[in-house]
């Protein structure tokens, strides 16, 4: 949580802003990479990262403000991360100088997979590899061995290039952050009622804690699970979960929808069926859809439709157009009618998605960000398609921006995933020994 949220993103912000004391023998006009001490340039980056919001999911917290107008007001750690880790590697290609921006983007990379809650040895390796190859680079871009620029490196770059190898002696970092000792902190901090001797009174809650944690380890009885999905209506045998709500009636599909589910049934005609519009993931996350969101406009959503699945043993993202129960078997009964959602002996169900697919990220974007900047377009209506709801693996943000690339501008969507959750990988390679 301090390394990324803090101690890092403000090293990162310190250098692009020239915000380090300036020696006498050193001339921040040869600060190549202090690129927001120009004011235009930050206030039209500030502008860029509020216009997000509407991209980046519920599920990322909070989403980053403009950092123009609050960055010095309360700012939070998920803010800072999701605005340095997933935002700035894309708004700033083009803004940043190449070489600056590469090696921001090969520390982005390492730290991402070292940001999982899971990470396979290749991961850790390749991870090892991005995080040796950049500090040095980071030291030669910044401090060039120079006396009056020994501030730059901070010792939150020594502790980063010691994270692969701890990882191996006590786990994921992230399992050992500093996010779980907060909101601890914060809770105790609630129950405290009286105004005197107020770090005594918070032991006392500290103890009567654990001493509750331990008679519910003993006792689980006194310690019934709660209904984590009161709104749920169907709970899929997989652990997705369909969620309110759907369509009332049963609907009759035409057009590509229609093509789409017959061919996907092997039938001459698609059955009516009825849409949902939410699920929920294995991870907790809640999927929504098309169907849904084009309801509503623009400014009263946090868009949570695109998804990362699993498509042919590769990592794709899709646009979800809604969620549909289809009937592939019902005894004794010839209809396609699924209200008898609870009678499993008499009706069974093969639980899909119609979705549309972006396409694969631009190879050379992708390459030389070292995997962070996975920039695709839409295929539309053609790549349509009907997939199991157990390809879904996360829900992801698809951000419209429009690179310069080649010497063209092109209208684009860069993918940003919550940081914690498995990463996809989208055409990088990794070694795969173990």
């Amino acid at each position: 949580m301090h390394l990324s949220g803090a101690n890092m993103a403000t090293l990162w912000l310190d250098l692009w802003h020239g915000g380090f004391d300036c020696a006498s023998t050193d001339n921040k006009s040869s600060w190549h990479w202090a690129v927001f001490r120009d004011r235009d340039t930050w206030e039209a980056h500030g502008l860029a990262v509020a216009a997000c919001k509407a991209y980046l999911p519920g599920s990322f917290d909070v989403a980053p403000r403009n950092p123009c107008l609050h960055a010095n007001s309360w700012y939070k750690a998920t803010e800072y991360i999701t605005w340095i880790y997933n935002l700035c590697p894309t708004l700033l290609y083009g803004v940043l100088p190449d070489r600056i921006w590469r090696n921001f983007c090969q520390f982005v990379a390492g730290l991402r997979i070292m940001s999982q809650y899971s990470i396979t040895p290749s991961q850790l390796r390749h991870a090892s590899r991005l995080i040796s190859d950049w500090a040095p680079e980071f030291k030669r871009i910044f401090y060039q061995r120079r006396i009056d620029r020994i501030p730059f490196v901070r010792p939150c770059i020594h502790l980063t290039c010691h994270l692969p190898s701890e990882a191996t002696r006590v786990g994921s970092p992230i399992c050992s952050s500093q996010w779980t000792m907060e909101r601890t902190i914060g809770n105790l901090g609630q129950e405290i009622r009286q105004p005197s001797d107020p770090f005594s009174n918070l032991a006392q809650q500290g103890i009567r804690r654990c001493q509750v944690n331990a008679l519910k380890a003993m006792l689980p009885h006194l310690d019934p699970p709660e209904n984590t999905n009161p709104r749920a209506l169907v709970s899929l045998s997989n652990g997705y979960i369909l969620l309110a709500k759907r369509d009332k009636r049963l609907t009759t599909l035409r057009g590509a929808e229609a093509t789409v589910v017959s061919d996907y049934l092997n039938l001459p005609h698609a059955p009516r069926i009825r849409r949902w519009v939410h699920l929920r993931l294995l991870n907790g996350q809640i999927a929504r859809s098309e169907f849904q969101e084009l309801q509503k406009s623009p400014e009263e959503i946090r868009m949570a439709r695109n998804v990362k699945i699993v498509l042919n043993g590769r990592d794709r993202i899709a646009e979800v157009r809604y969620y549909a129960r289809l009937v592939i078997h019902a005894a004794d009964n010839n209809s396609d009618d699924d209200e008898e959602l609870n009678a499993p002996d008499q009706l069974a169900f093969d639980n899909v998605t119609l979705v549309t697919l972006y396409s694969d990220p631009h190879p050379q974007l992708l390459e030389h960000s070292y995997g962070v900047v996975a920039s695709c377009t839409k295929l539309g209506e053609a790549s349509l398609q009907a997939i199991q709801i157990s390809a879904i693996q996360s829900v992801v943000a698809m951000v419209p921006h429009r690179p310069v690339i080649d010497g063209r501008a092109e209208d684009r969507y860069f993918l940003a995933e919550k940081m914690g959750l498995e990463i996809a990988h989208l055409g990088v390679e990794e070694d795969e020994e173990d």
